[in-house]
């Protein structure tokens, strides 16, 4: 991602990766301007005017959002709403701005803090090597990919014939179409079959660390992540982080100790000023504004945690907001 901040309130973004989508469907609201190039009927063509073609040119518009359409892993955000910037004749229609890889907006709005933390987080993400996972039990391998909000599977493959050697040629195709050596391999699964793989591969894999786990699909993969094996890879890592988060806040539940979640309790310890770290989920911090303003007046980190992954869903199912606190009352 790369940002370009300009006055009164407007920012121009350049749409590096999938990643960005998911900053940008957090950090637009409904009420935002929106401005981007779209492709409309041309009113004053002439081809219009004879009904024997219709023709379309591109114009850039101002929108103002009704609303956003985004798909976990999905390579494209689309943003509807009503032309309020443009030309005189397209005022007031609906349009959508569909953004994927390589397009440019810019968004006018008034900025929280933590939106603007968001989007600094996005341009900080682009600059990091994107992290590879390859499961491996026999007969089977997943290959996926971590991203800022989960871990996107992006194929899975399965030995059909007899022999090995065929099928670890396959693997070792996948990874070179899928992945830049320069970005790390974490290689794991059950038993030896990872190391018969790692010996076929010879010099024709590089970059990767190998790592003992119960299965060699997803189930491994969420498995390593969790263990701890992988801090010093993923310390820097969005989703390593927020694991991490909520397993402290199930230790504290687990133990009756420093945590609240729901609307009703969080917001009471916030007003006490009791909060160290407020998780709200991406699905409902839009909700919370109020809430996030108060926890940083009162010194309290703020995490927006993913519903993409396992720690996210969790978050979710306990009301989209919880608090690791600083102290408790009875």
């Amino acid at each position: 991602m790369k940002i370009e901040e300009k006055e009164r309130g407007e920012i121009t973004i350049k749409v590096d990766n999938v990643d960005d989508l998911w900053y940008l469907s957090n950090v637009i609201s409904p009420g935002d301007l929106i401005f981007g190039f779209v492709y409309r009927k041309d009113t004053q063509s002439s081809d219009m005017q004879r009904a024997k073609k219709v023709e379309r040119k591109k114009i850039r518009v101002g929108i103002e959002v009704k609303k956003l359409e985004f798909q976990d892993f999905s390579d494209r955000l689309r943003i509807l709403g009503i032309i309020v910037r443009g030309p005189e004749d397209y005022l007031g229609t609906h349009q959508s701005i569909n953004v994927g890889i390589g397009d440019e907006i810019s968004i006018l709005k008034e900025w929280s803090r933590e939106e603007i933390k968001l989007l600094h987080e996005g341009v900080e993400n682009s600059q990091r090597p994107q992290i590879y996972f390859l499961g491996l039990e026999h007969g089977l391998a997943t290959l996926a990919s971590l991203k800022s909000y989960g871990i996107q599977e992006l194929t899975s493959l399965r030995k059909r014939g007899d022999e090995d050697d065929e099928f670890f040629g396959e693997i070792l195709k996948v990874i070179k179409e899928s992945r830049d050596e320069k970005c790390p391999l974490v290689i794991l699964g059950p038993g030896f079959y990872k190391e018969n793989f790692l010996r076929f591969a010879g010099e024709g894999l590089k970059n990767y660390i190998v790592v003992q786990a119960s299965h060699g699909d997803m189930r491994g993969i969420y498995e390593v992540l969790k263990s701890g094996v992988l801090e010093k890879l993923l310390k820097e890592h969005r989703v390593a982080k927020e694991e991490k988060m909520i397993e402290e806040l199930l230790q504290e539940i687990k133990k009756e100790g420093l945590y609240a979640y729901g609307k009703d309790e969080v917001e009471n310890y916030l007003k006490m000023g009791a909060v160290d770290k407020l998780l709200v989920t991406d699905r409902e911090f839009k909700n919370y504004r109020e809430f996030l303003d108060l926890a940083i007046r009162t010194g309290a980190e703020v995490h927006i945690i993913s519903t993409s992954h396992e720690a996210g869903k969790i978050l979710q199912n306990l009301g989209g907001i919880a608090a690791l606190l600083r102290f408790r009352t009875n």
